[in-house]
């Protein structure tokens, strides 16, 4: 990746000139580690997906299978071939790996999670056992095809001379590696296959720019943080995973003692992040508590329990192998309540009915009692999470059920205002996108890509730049349950990528006036299939009812 040193000298800009016009003066123009291709390249191609959440399976198995994987490659050789590629860029846009959603947290002796990493050595077992169990035991296929992409490639005789390279930012289920050296190590070697002491040493003074020390990363033996973000004026192309928009998936940082503070209503600042050395997006979130504390703890508990009491129903097993397939995690709650309600209207076993709703309640409960819940809350929040626990216990003193009837009560009042929201981004949002900020324009990027939300999308604002602009989200790769038209749920697989072409400009007549072609393009696909529709992994197919 080249750095980015922006010629002050360069030719003024559409924005620069306007201002001038107004007499605003001229922009201030600011850097970022972007790659910027010389002029002589060949042709090239970029593909983007993102949240792929790859799991160590222990709280249910969601991911893509190998076939999935397979047929992706051959779309991206067929493209190669078609526009005769020199150059493939793949960037997977975080959350490639998931070390948030494992039930090791909770099966550790005592528990142990994200947030409580002053438990160096016990958290360090878990972060390494989680990551080889991704990378080696479930997904050990998915990292070889990465490792031979490029060999893989140049197999064919029309691509024997290509370049492929990965490009892996962070994310917010991924940010564990980061505390351990041992295990980002290991993710370089065994999950990529690069071997750390090779890193160039361009390569990491970039990004230790990136994070804001240049020297941060030289040890040859240390391995170096993902990026942050990547940019590429060639592919007019810039993303980041969008945590960074996400109050519950970053942390609040006070300003204190000469040190600058952030909150997610500050936007991007990525000078402030520097000088906080990224701790809004390293440190353990609120998001943590949610998907460890509530959700995997509960499906693990919840099993255990089931298993201990020789409690056996498939259709259960299967929903609680699936929970982590519900977006936002109040739908998965939602989903355990309403099967308990449904068993206890058909006359189930009363005792499957108790564990799982005793065991929902104790997980909310204890949720509710842990210090790094508040610690990790804007103030408003926090009331309003020591309000719920409060009214939790009282009704549970009075009995009757009434503690499971309050949760079933919120999670239908979260649900009526998710359903009231729109599936889109607002102007005003946008404008505060990296992309799109007059600081930036000098890199003439048209799109801005970005995951985290799971939720595939594309608007087109007019910010009044002078080429047109495009915001995508690539949602993400893995299953999904969404909910069907009247009740009832489907589970189905969306998977979008997004392919960007930066190529020469064959056509004689258009050629002078346009040596290069760029072209842009997301391909969504939507998947159902009997095996999705089965009530459980032994194959008996049944509908989702």
């Amino acid at each position: 990746m080249n750095s980015s040193q922006t010629d002050q000298k360069q030719q003024t800009g559409l924005i620069d000139k306007m201002c001038k016009t107004m007499g605003l003066g001229k922009v201030e123009r600011r850097t970022l580690e972007v790659n910027e291709p010389p002029e002589d390249r060949g042709n090239r191609l970029c593909v983007s997906v993102s949240d792929i959440h790859l799991t160590d399976g222990t709280v249910g198995f969601q991911n893509l299978n190998d076939t999935i994987w397979n047929s992706f490659y051959d779309t991206i050789k067929q493209r190669c071939i078609r526009y005769a590629i020199n150059e493939l860029v793949f960037v997977l846009d975080g959350d490639v790996v998931d070390m948030i959603r494992s039930s090791k947290w909770a099966a550790h002796e005592p528990p142990i999670y994200p947030w409580e990493r002053n438990r160096k050595e016990e958290f360090s077992a878990v972060v390494n056992a989680i990551i080889q169990d991704i990378v080696e035991n479930q997904h050990a296929y998915f990292f070889q095809w990465l490792r031979e992409l490029e060999s893989k490639l140049r197999q064919e005789n029309q691509l024997s001379n290509i370049s492929a390279r990965i490009v892996i930012t962070i994310g917010n289920h991924d940010k564990e590696l980061f505390c351990d050296p041992k295990a980002l190590k290991y993710f370089y070697e065994q999950g990529l296959g690069r071997n750390v002491s090779q890193i160039p040493e361009e390569e990491r003074r970039m990004l230790g720019r990136m994070y804001g020390d240049e020297t941060m990363f030289l040890d040859p033996d240390q391995a170096p943080y993902l990026p942050f973000y990547y940019g590429d004026t060639g592919f007019r192309f810039f993303t980041t995973h969008g945590q960074w928009r996400d109050e519950a998936n970053s942390r609040r940082i006070k300003a204190e003692k000469g040190r600058p503070g952030w909150k997610v209503a500050n936007g991007w600042q990525i000078e402030t992040w520097q000088q906080l050395k990224f701790s809004p997006f390293f440190e353990p979130c609120f998001g943590d508590s949610v998907a460890a504390g509530v959700l995997s703890t509960f499906i693990y508990k919840a099993k255990k329990k089931l298993d201990d009491a020789n409690c056996n129903d498939p259709r259960l097993d299967s929903i609680l192998d699936e929970l982590d397939l519900y977006r936002p995690t109040y739908a998965a709650v939602n989903r355990v309540l309403e099967e308990a309600a449904k068993m206890r209207e058909q006359n189930k076993d009363q005792k499957i009915i108790d564990i799982i709703e005793d065991t929902l309640y104790e997980c909310i409960l204890e949720w509710l009692s842990w210090d790094f819940t508040y610690q990790s809350s804007p103030a408003l929040r926090r009331k309003g999470l020591k309000l719920a626990k409060r009214i939790l216990e009282i009704m549970k003193s009075i009995g009757h059920g009434l503690e499971i009837k309050s949760i079933a009560a919120l999670m239908r009042i979260l649900a009526f205002f998710d359903r009231m929201q729109q599936p889109s981004v607002k102007l005003s949002v946008m404008k505060t996108f990296p992309s799109f900020l007059p600081i930036y324009r000098h890199y003439n990027f048209q799109i801005h890509g970005e995951g985290h939300t799971h939720k595939p999308l594309q608007e087109e604002p007019n910010l009044n730049t002078e080429y047109p602009v495009t915001y995508i989200n690539f949602g993400t790769w893995r299953d999904q349950i969404v909910s069907r038209k009247k009740t009832g749920y489907r589970r189905r697989g969306v998977l979008r990528s997004l392919f960007i072409l930066d190529i020469i400009n064959y056509n004689e007549k258009t050629k002078g006036a346009m040596p290069r072609t760029f072209d842009y393009f997301v391909e969504d696909t939507v998947n159902w299939s009997d095996a999705k529709d089965a009530l459980d992994v032994t194959g008996h197919i049944a509908p989702r009812l």
